[in-house]
């Protein structure tokens, strides 16, 4: 049902920018049809889809209510009733369909105003974390990854001024919001009051994502259970979960929290920086952040920490988004470098290099009829990346992956 929600929402704000002017500047909404591995949707397609599904809606409610205010309390409840779960839950989601693991996905809030993975018996879940311990740490911070790389994306579109500010103004408040609410609230030592429900099947993957994760990379081999709470950690694991808190202000840092887009340097070059933070399979990282435009060219750079118990490792990347060779073509570029620890382990101090070359190319047929789209184009995509974690890419070893997509342009 869920895939039908969202198709339909994207169906009727397709049809309603039929109706726009053409006053608007063309702006881009990408959609990948299949990703790989080709089960259910991966991380990066649902991200990618609900975001561009998101601004086409945000774009429409503003056309059809006429009143700006108005459409930021729709949003704002839209948001906090259906949506912030969504992409959250499913970001749990994709690491288990990596792994083969079946599983039922409840975004929508239930009656302890969370929404849920379940459907995992424990005994499958003892057997990921007992074979393969990083994966098992992912299964617990991925929805706060998918959450931290929708905003990443934000950030992109509104450096290079893809799309009015409006439009995603009210997503990337609420996003950053929720993610610091995650992790800081370990700084109060907040208790979840969770119980574990008698049938298993029936219990959350993981219960509280941060508290979790911590128990299990100081203490992977201690009795297994789903639900930690705050007096279940040791004072180790307490002020790893203070690291975590105090280190989530970084996502503050971005001029557009004030609806600041970027800079201008002349008439043809502007640049936006900004910081970010969020967890991994091995710890957590911080990024520095980056994007140039300058006349055609948008560029984006990123310098990487990455940090487990008590060691630092280095990372950064460099994209180039939607160049135009020529009028009917557009292309992403991206790469990366990274040394994480050795095996991905909480506590080595020995490290691993690695990297990942990721592309699109987009072939556009234009619409001159008045009134209508701009055009639309088939995209094709692919991803290479040695052993190592990729934010948002869901395999942890060595992949190589094609996608198709398409982008609509109103």
């Amino acid at each position: 049902m869920k895939k039908f929600w969202i198709a339909g929402l994207l169906i009727l704000a397709f049809c309603n920018s039929f109706a726009q002017n053409d006053s608007l500047k063309a702006t881009n909404y990408s959609f990948i049809l299949r990703d790989s591995p080709s089960q259910l949707s991966t991380m990066r397609q649902f991200d990618q889809n609900y975001l561009s599904a998101y601004r086409l809606f945000a774009r429409e409610l503003y056309s059809v209510s006429g009143n700006d205010k108005f459409s930021y309390l729709i949003q704002i409840g839209v948001q906090a009733l259906l949506l912030r779960p969504l992409t959250h839950e499913e970001g749990h989601r994709t690491i288990l369909t990596a792994y083969n693991i079946g599983s039922i996905s409840r975004p929508f809030l239930n009656r302890r105003g969370s929404g849920v993975v379940e459907g995992v018996t424990d005994k499958t879940l003892m057997d990921l974390r007992d074979h393969n311990l990083p994966g098992f740490i992912r299964l617990h911070t991925a929805g706060l990854e998918s959450d931290y790389m929708l905003t990443k994306h934000i950030e992109s579109i509104g450096s290079f001024e893809q799309d009015e500010f409006k439009n995603y103004m009210i997503e990337y408040w609420l996003r950053k919001i929720e993610i610091i609410q995650y992790y800081a609230l370990g700084l109060f030592k907040y208790e979840p009051g969770l119980t574990e429900e008698k049938n298993e099947l029936t219990r959350d993957i993981v219960g509280f994502d941060t508290y979790s994760a911590a128990r299990h990379l100081f203490r992977p081999t201690m009795d297994f259970y789903r639900y930690t709470s705050y007096a279940d950690l040791t004072a180790e694991e307490r002020k790893f979960v203070n690291r975590l808190g105090v280190r989530s202000f970084l996502n503050l840092l971005n001029p557009l929290m004030i609806g600041k887009s970027n800079f201008r340097l002349s008439a043809n070059t502007s640049f936006n920086a900004g910081m970010g933070y969020t967890m991994a399979p091995f710890g957590d990282f911080i990024d520095e952040n980056v994007w140039i435009r300058h006349k055609s060219l948008n560029i984006g750079f990123y310098v990487r920490q990455f940090q487990n118990k008590a060691n630092g490792f280095n990372g950064f990347g460099v994209s180039l988004i939607d160049y135009q060779p020529v009028e009917r073509l557009s292309a992403d570029l991206a790469g990366h470098f990274w040394q994480q620890p050795k095996d991905l382990d909480f506590n080595t101090a020995k490290y691993f290099t690695g990297g990942a070359l990721d592309g699109t190319l987009r072939y556009f047929f234009p619409n001159k009829k008045a009134g209508l789209m701009h055009g639309f184009s088939f995209d094709l995509g692919f991803i290479y990346k040695t052993k190592g974690f990729l934010p948002e890419e869901t395999r942890l070893d060595k992949h190589f992956g094609m996608r198709i997509g398409t982008t609509i342009r109103l």
